[in-house]
């Protein structure tokens, strides 16, 4: 079978299309994956295609993006900075002759900075650098669980419709939530946000979609700023892509390697395409995030997160009674 991929206007179209969904996921942090794969299916392409190629720009973009972030100060990575005045009293408070300065005379003037237990190393990063570790370790193990439950019961064609429901349900309340909350002040919470990172790794192993919506908006609704949120879940998805990406390249290894049959690697062919389009709106959609004040910034999402569950819940239908 010729792939509709050698046509060079179809690759024009291509890289269109994965300039505009990703400018929209990198600008709110959601979208492309969700609107771009029911597209690249119209278009007459397999999901044995799609997947990997998605997966794949999802990392390389995750990671531009990230950067175009950090650059534009949506988010700030590292360890916090620590004042000068802090540092100054902490200066003044060594005395001479202290158990300090005979430590450092003993060791030849070297100082021996005291050892951080964890928990101090955790509170020194950054709350952007904090919130992106969680969100990658929680979304990996929820993906490896989805994984599990979806090698178990995902040939099931009622189990993929009612996995398909929930998130459409799930992300459509999302936004129900942060248009109904926009005016109020949130608490910012470390156990929501390690409940988002879960259940929004869960959805994205077991149907490949329904990270980005989740984790903007429960970042949201755990009392983080949009900017942060988005640029966050920019990152933390990349990393979660290329996990799903690697597991995605391996299976076929081995299945190859089992079989003795050589593995095909026309399956990536969209994936240059999609990562060109992809990368080359990172840095407009960082600046737009940049550009937004918070205040609409939240509502965009919200907006954006309801448009997203209708348009999941629609397609889900449609496609389970075979009109799509």
């Amino acid at each position: 079978m010729a792939y509709p991929i050698e046509l060079n206007w179809i690759i024009i179209i291509i890289v269109v299309l994965a300039f505009v969904f990703e400018f929209m996921d990198s600008s709110l942090g959601m979208g492309y994956g969700t609107t771009l794969t029911p597209v690249l299916l119209l278009m007459g392409y397999e999901a044995v295609q799609i997947v990997p190629a998605v997966l794949i720009s999802e990392f390389v973009t995750g990671i531009v993006s990230a950067i175009f972030h950090v650059w534009f100060k949506n988010m700030t990575l590292g360890y916090k900075r620590q004042s000068k005045k802090k540092i100054s009293k902490n200066t003044e408070s060594v005395k001479p002759n202290s158990t300090n300065d005979l430590l450092s005379a003993v060791n030849g003037g070297i100082s021996i900075p005291e050892k951080q237990s964890l928990k101090e190393r955790i509170q020194a990063l950054t709350l952007d650098t904090q919130v992106i570790y969680i969100l990658v370790i929680f979304g990996i193990i929820g993906t490896l669980i989805s994984s599990i439950v979806s090698a178990s019961y995902g040939y099931d064609p009622n189990f993929k419709f009612g996995v398909k429901i929930y998130i459409g349900v799930m992300v459509f309340s999302m936004g129900i939530l942060i248009l109904a909350l926009r005016r109020k002040q949130i608490k910012y919470s470390i156990k929501r946000i390690i409940t988002i990172g879960a259940v929004a790794g869960f959805n994205k192993g077991i149907s490949g979609g329904g990270y980005g919506p989740l984790a903007v908006s429960g970042q949201i609704l755990s009392g983080r700023e949009g900017k942060n949120a988005i640029a966050s879940t920019s990152l933390s998805e990349g990393i979660i892509c290329f996990v799903g990406a690697l597991a995605y390249i391996l299976t076929a290894v081995i299945k190859g390697s089992i079989s003795g049959v050589p593995v095909d690697w026309s399956y990536l062919g969209l994936a240059p395409f999609l990562i060109t389009g992809a990368v080359l709106s990172a840095p407009l959609a960082a600046l737009t995030t940049k550009a937004v004040d918070n205040k609409w910034l939240k509502i965009f999402v919200g907006i954006a997160t309801l448009i997203l569950g209708i348009f999941s819940l629609t397609r889900t239908v449609l496609s389970f009674t075979g009109i799509w």
